[in-house]
């Protein structure tokens, strides 16, 4: 999947990734299955994806305090990993950038990810909807966190219809 990424998504691009991180943080940041998990150093991000879209339950906020990064210039070959490690791409698009972004690498991503540095924080969900309107107070909302003109629709729409 990451190959046929690669030999389609150049001429969306404005940026050519320089390596197989960059381009696995973009391609999973989009949406492909990778064996990378998203993340936010913005604790209002993190619960702005929570609460973004409706559902019908309570949300959970997962936070992982580990302080060791990824060298992807030494360590230069995703693939190559057997451990569960972080890293923080380069500014390679706005939405990144936006999202505060960084990434777990993870070799089996199938298995569920279990650690004693993960906790977790729920928000029920009869708070969900308000902290969706309190987070739009304090500008985390669709269009903040997805910079350009589908970010922006999105959040012209929320805040103009009965929309979740």
């Amino acid at each position: 999947m990451l190959r046929l990424f690669k030999q389609q998504a150049l001429p969306f691009l404005t940026y050519t990734p320089k390596n197989d991180w960059e381009w696995l943080a973009i391609a999973q940041h989009h949406g492909l299955p990778t064996r990378l998990m998203d993340w936010t150093l913005n604790p209002l991000a993190a619960a702005y994806f929570a609460v973004e879209k409706e559902y019908d339950g309570d949300s959970v906020v997962y936070a992982y305090t580990h302080d060791k990064f990824i060298n992807t210039t030494r360590d230069s070959n995703p693939f190559a990993f057997d451990h569960v490690a972080r890293f923080i791409p380069d500014h390679i698009t706005p939405r990144i950038i936006a999202q505060a972004g960084l990434f777990t690498i993870h070799p089996k991503p199938k298995n569920p990810f279990v650690s004693s540095m993960l906790s977790k924080l729920i928000i029920k969900q009869k708070f969900r909807r308000k902290l969706k309107f309190i987070l739009y107070k304090y500008g985390i909302h669709r269009a903040t966190m997805f910079p350009g003109l589908d970010g922006l629709a999105s959040n012209i729409t929320w805040r103009k219809t009965d929309e979740y």
